[in-house]
């Protein structure tokens, strides 16, 4: 199914409601479950034997799980409709929670493959849908509103998790993710027929995998754009997965203190995305918004090199609050522009291709991370990979904007 012909039907003011409320409540628990593990990995990793440094392989595994079916989710919407596709990417986590909470490595390292192929079934359809409701003088917004579910969700994992863990045990802790999720996909029912009006049951799930690569990378700012998502994909997971570990394992705090530095990340991702969200519609100049938060990136970033235990908490806690305003805030404005500058009647397509090249940085930056801490045994040093990755990220978001003409024929 085509953006064209889901245009057909238009959604009633309850419906567009709705359709924003389940949108960024499924991100918020997508980025939930993905995050549960990772806020509790030193209490996890001390009950498995293992060292905590490889956390970062297990947000491998799970983006390698979702690069497999960002490319399928458009024939995944084709066939059972937006609002189904959906739903099924959270009864996948239902799945996956169950095997994270088994307590035995192998089957939470299958358990995160399969948070990932969740994952990678969340955004396109969403993307179908948000462009219902948005128009293209508040489009950057809808989509950075949307795409606070992400830090809500990291909130809810870095304060509840190590609580729970610390309370509960690791494994019970799930509870709580595998509850919020099972509720919601019931709740999600009633207006499912409505916005899957337009599917096509005899539709094919399968094509070929770098179709809409292709399709993508022969606009030249979508190009430009899909490797700015690598390299800022790479610096947010990288933030949110590190966090906890480094403050505990390095500078001393324990896992509360070190959760509630995560929590401030994440809050200031979410106040960051609607403030830049609103500032791209406001200016008309996204690129420039993309630039600016960059280049506050690289800066938080080399002074987190210096990050030390003598550093007073506060002045911890602030310097993570910019980095989550700017590290974690790019997403709704990035697939903003993505759908502007692309096709018009492919923003699914589009957007799992992004996805597909966004996710790859998302495999490559933590897992360097991981690689890194074990080589030097230093955490803190790793920042410097964070203002280079971001670096690399400013000039393919200038070459993004430098080809914003330039289309495919």
């Amino acid at each position: 199914m085509t953006l064209q012909q889901f245009s057909d039907w238009r959604p009633s003011l309850l419906d567009q409601v709705l359709a924003m409320i389940f949108m960024t409540l499924s991100v918020t628990l997508a980025s939930m479950t993905s995050l549960w593990l990772p806020s509790i990995a030193p209490k996890v990793a001390d009950d498995l034997g293992i060292t905590a440094s490889l956390i970062g392989y297990q947000v491998l595994i799970v983006y390698l799980g979702a690069m497999t079916t960002s490319l399928m989710a458009g024939g995944f919407v084709s066939r059972w409709g937006p609002w189904r596709t959906c739903q099924l990417s959270l009864v996948m986590f239902l799945a996956a929670i169950a095997l994270l909470a088994s307590g035995q490595l192998l089957l939470i390292i299958l358990g995160s493959f399969l948070v990932g192929l969740g994952y990678g079934l969340a955004n396109p359809p969403a993307a179908a849908i948000l462009t219902k409701i948005a128009s293209p003088r508040n489009q950057a917004l809808i989509f950075s509103i949307r795409f606070t579910g992400v830090p809500l969700g990291g909130v809810i994992a870095g304060q509840l998790g190590p609580r729970l863990a610390l309370d509960w045990g690791w494994q019970s802790s799930f509870l709580v993710p595998l509850g919020l999720i099972a509720l919601t996909v019931l709740l999600m029912q009633p207006p499912r027929a409505r916005w899957d009006r337009e599917r096509q049951p005899g539709a094919a799930i399968w094509r070929p995998p770098l179709t809409d690569v292709r399709l993508a990378f022969s606009y030249a700012t979508v190009k430009w754009l899909c490797f700015s998502g690598l390299f800022l994909a790479a610096v947010q997971l990288s933030l949110t997965s590190f966090t906890v570990t480094v403050l505990v394992k390095e500078i001393g705090y324990d896992l509360i203190a070190a959760g509630d530095a995560l929590s401030c990340i994440l809050v200031a991702g979410v106040i960051g995305r609607i403030t830049w969200g609103w500032l791209a519609d406001r200016s008309r100049s996204a690129f420039t918004v993309m630039l600016t938060t960059i280049a506050i990136i690289i800066l938080g970033a080399l002074l987190l090199t210096q990050l030390s235990p003598d550093w007073p908490l506060l002045w911890v806690y602030g310097v993570y609050f910019i980095l989550g305003f700017t590290g974690m805030s790019w997403n709704g404005v990035f697939f903003s522009e993505m759908i502007r500058h692309g096709p018009k009647d492919s923003a699914s397509n589009i957007i799992g291709a992004g996805l597909f090249v966004t996710f790859s940085g998302v495999i490559v930056g933590p897992a360097a991370f991981s690689l890194l801490v074990q080589l030097f045994g230093d955490y803190t040093a790793t920042y410097y990979l964070t203002a280079a990755l971001a670096a690399a990220a400013g000039i393919t978001t200038w070459l993004a904007r430098r080809n914003v003409t330039t289309k495919a024929p």
